[in-house]
């Protein structure tokens, strides 16, 4: 699955293919997984605890605040996480303001 992934502080974001099983999440992010809603169709998923262990900042969403810690973007159907089309991929860049590596 093509997942966007964007390590805290200014970092790119990166395209990484991984299986997406709960372990691949928990590798990349932590223990304590969050989801946020970005789109209808994209999720970012993130460290739930990622203030408390005083991770640094990765993006500011205008309904979220600061969001921090490492970030994977993914699309949602129907309640299951599937790969970026090319068009989603591009939404996030603008959204985060970043480019993708």
């Amino acid at each position: 699955m093509r997942v966007l992934v964007r390590e805290p502080i200014n970092q790119p974001l990166q395209l990484k293919n991984i299986e997406g099983t709960f372990e691949d999440f928990q590798e990349l992010i932590g223990e304590f997984i969050e989801i946020v809603r970005i789109t209808d169709d994209i999720v970012c998923l993130c460290n739930e605890k990622g203030s408390a262990q005083g991770l640094g900042n990765n993006f500011y969403g205008d309904w979220l605040g600061w969001v921090v810690g490492t970030c994977v973007f993914t699309s949602t159907k129907d309640n299951d996480f599937t790969s970026l089309s090319d068009k989603q991929i591009g939404y996030i860049s603008e959204y985060i303001g970043f480019p993708v590596v």
